[in-house]
């Protein structure tokens, strides 16, 4: 009896030298084993397209910002070579989607230029995206642009673009558009 006690002492003491010594270790990261585990997707109470976004190339920001520049600087001829062979687009402007192929968005763009004497786009921010679901890289936009037309009338919008890139071209835009508030133009436009 005296030899089992003895043994069941020896084992709790070694047990318990153990946990102290556990207890006693220092504290570990392991940021590999953090890194590989993701959050679980939300489930939403609507059904949402584009829901699984990371951000995208920054690279994609100056394609679009490609545009604005080469219009502002009245260089058309600058602004097809980052389009895709056929870009869609939907405007405030028009009710119907726009489709035009490549060779003729040079021709268009001229047409709509000649309604100007200026043009500046001011930009507000820029976010490049990629959305893992669906593998598409979208550039989101929001502008203040200003403008004087050939007879002298002076005008400004605030402009929300939504460009879809393919293989590093412009594809399809989504453009929104909202009058400039008295409080923006103050902050934005001081005279």
């Amino acid at each position: 009896m005296k030899k089992n006690f003895l043994i069941s002492a020896a084992a709790l003491i070694t047990i318990s030298s153990c946990n102290n010594a556990a207890e006693n270790k220092p504290a570990t990261t392991d940021t590999t084993a953090t890194a590989a585990i993701e959050k679980p997707k939300p489930v939403y109470s609507y059904p949402i397209r584009y829901k699984d976004w990371e951000i995208g190339d920054p690279a994609n920001i100056n394609t679009v910002l490609a545009v604005y520049k080469a219009w502002d600087d009245k260089k058309i001829d600058k602004i097809a070579e980052v389009f895709a062979d056929t870009v869609r687009m939907r405007i405030p402007e028009e009710k119907a989607e726009i489709v035009l192929p490549k060779d003729k968005i040079n021709e268009a763009l001229t047409k709509n230029m000649g309604l100007y004497k200026l043009t500046s786009n001011n930009v507000i921010s820029a976010v490049s995206l990629h959305d893992k679901e669906s593998a598409e890289d979208w550039v989101m936009i929001t502008l203040y642009s200003k403008w004087i037309e050939k007879n002298g009338t002076r005008d400004s919008m605030i402009y929300h673009d939504d460009w879809k890139l393919k293989n590093g071209k412009l594809d399809f835009l989504m453009s929104y558009d909202k009058t400039p508030t008295k409080e923006f133009l103050m902050r934005n436009d001081p005279k």
